[in-house]
């Protein structure tokens, strides 16, 4: 037999085997230990106190309102994982406030998976999709209600839950494909507006008292306990001084309006979109912003107390979208801020 033909020949038996040994394993799961071991022994992770309530929690709903920088995103991955891979045919839902969100939480998700254990990946990768050999799936979807309703999920993560818009037609629909599998939702996020969905699942004990409640402030995870450094913490306590309502939704991981705004934080956040596309300093100032447009600047000189500023709207379809914004040092000569204007023009 020539030599071309045998190579074909073990190709073709390779493949072959390769598909019983897939088919075989389908449905079926990957992993038997519990999660703690599987972030330890798969993850090389050891969850702090707070992460293992949140991971050993078996509640259909849950909600985790937790501050910055605590390991929520972490905590997430293994979740999602560990369903993935512990049965069979389990299909892992993510969204978040934009679509490039909940596709970063899936790259992450994919960058958690060791390389010696990558044969458990089947298919071509994909920024908004992994696939497992027993079956399962871990996706990214749009933040939209139309993209998920019908859809049959086994687990629905929700991102940075406090900051989506129309969030509660996204959770009108999402709730539904949870239906015929008995499965799983999980809302987590750091606080935002107190006219929002996340709050109503955070507080309001009629409505949402079936939802498992995880609140962890910075306190919660300062080192030993978790990943915060003591030192920078007080150092960014005192920066945000100024800003105390920051500071409780941030790093207490508390409901907080900022009482001297003129504008609500749930109008503002209302007011922000994820997926339109903006232009920084490099980008403006080069001629590279689309010519065609209804575009409008606004200046507001500023130099000792207050930042001079530039603004670039975008007036389309009825609504006036900011494309871009340029704060100056204060002190900024105004020749300088009348050249950038002329270099905007």
């Amino acid at each position: 037999m020539h030599s071309s033909v045998r190579r074909e020949v073990a190709r073709e038996w390779e493949d072959m085997q390769k598909e019983l040994a897939e088919e075989a394993i389908k449905g079926k799961g990957l992993v038997d230990e519990g999660i703690i071991d599987f972030c330890k022994n798969w993850l090389k992770l050891t969850p702090a106190a707070y992460q293992e309530r949140l991971l050993l929690d078996p509640a259909r709903f849950i909600v985790a309102r937790w501050a910055r920088q605590t390991g929520k995103t972490t905590s997430i991955s293994a979740i999602s994982l560990h369903t993935a891979l512990s049965s069979g045919s389990k299909r892992i839902v993510i969204l978040a406030p934009s679509w490039r969100q909940s596709k970063r939480m899936l790259s992450r998700i994919e960058r958690s998976i060791p390389k010696n254990r990558r044969s458990i990946l089947t298919g071509r990768l994909h920024k908004t999709k992994l696939e497992f050999a027993n079956g399962s799936s871990i996706e990214a979807l749009p933040n939209n209600p139309e993209t998920i309703r019908g859809e049959t999920c086994d687990l629905i993560i929700l991102d940075e839950a406090a900051f989506v818009r129309y969030d509660k037609e996204l959770y009108d629909s999402t709730v539904y494909a949870l239906t015929t599998t008995n499965g799983r939702f999980i809302a987590v996020s750091t606080p935002g507006s107190r006219d929002s969905l996340f709050y109503e699942m955070c507080k309001n004990n009629d409505l949402y008292a079936e939802f498992s409640r995880h609140h962890v402030s910075y306190r919660d995870a300062l080192e030993p306990d978790g990943p915060l450094k003591e030192k920078m913490v007080e150092s960014l306590k005192v920066q945000m001084k100024a800003d105390p309502w920051r500071w409780q939704r941030e790093m207490e991981a508390e409901f907080a309006e900022d009482e001297e705004a003129f504008f609500p934080l749930n109008l503002i956040t209302k007011c922000v979109s994820y997926e339109l596309k903006t232009y920084d300093d490099s980008i403006a100032i080069t001629g590279q912003v689309p010519p065609l447009g209804n575009y409008y600047i606004g200046c507001d000189l500023g130099k000792k107390q207050d930042h001079s500023v530039i603004a670039v709207v975008e007036k389309k379809d009825g609504d006036v979208n900011l494309i871009h914004m340029k704060q100056f040092t204060l002190g900024t000569d105004y020749s300088h801020i009348m050249g950038y204007l002329v270099r905007l023009g």
